[in-house]
């Protein structure tokens, strides 16, 4: 770390910066989700290539597994994916990779990380997910479903939104007037 990496901090943060947080907080309430069977985690492990009673390692750069990573994404482009906490949807994944593939597609992970063997591991991928049993759910689904609710979960995400945006405003004039107050004269003298 270098001295001037603490810019970043000095400097006004906003609600906003942190939408992403509260859409993947949306998507993961809407996600399906499998309940846990270890049998059924212990076969993917083994699909994978692993061994489910030892140690288990990253599928993208095979070093120490930390973490779980969804192979595909609970949020694209700020919406739900479609995919969600399933059995199929989780590999063994280091923090390093889970932090740093972001919302990058897994096969192009590979590729940057593990350019060696991007092809095998790729291929141990496909296999685990080609045992997958669900298929991704859509938004005309949860539309056709349950239409009012969905309408309805839609209109509170955007409401979230737009008081998160208001709030954003109102602390730009907060600290502006927290800064005029601190060197206004007339009120540094009721202070004393």
């Amino acid at each position: 770390m270098r001295i001037e990496s603490i810019k970043s901090h000095l400097k006004g943060q906003t609600i906003m910066s942190r939408k992403s947080t509260f859409s993947a907080a949306f998507a993961s309430a809407l996600a399906p989700f499998d309940a846990y069977s270890r049998e059924a985690v212990a076969q993917g492990i083994r699909d994978l290539g692993q061994d489910p009673e030892g140690d288990l390692s990253c599928v993208y750069c095979g070093t120490e597994a930390a973490t779980w990573d969804h192979v595909f994404s609970r949020v694209v482009n700020g919406e739900f994916s479609g995919h969600g906490h399933r059995v199929r949807n989780l590999v063994p994944c280091c923090r390093s990779c889970n932090e740093r593939k972001g919302k990058r597609q897994w096969r192009s992970w590979l590729d940057i990380v593990a350019p060696g063997d991007a092809v095998e591991r790729a291929s141990k991928i496909e296999h685990f997910l080609s045992h997958a049993a669900a298929s991704p759910m859509t938004a005309e689904a949860m539309d056709a479903a349950a239409p009012a609710e969905y309408e309805r979960y839609r209109e509170i995400r955007s409401q979230v939104f737009a008081l998160m945006a208001e709030a954003d405003a109102l602390a730009v004039t907060i600290r502006g007037k927290l800064v005029a107050a601190a060197s206004d004269p007339v009120t540094q003298q009721q202070k004393t």
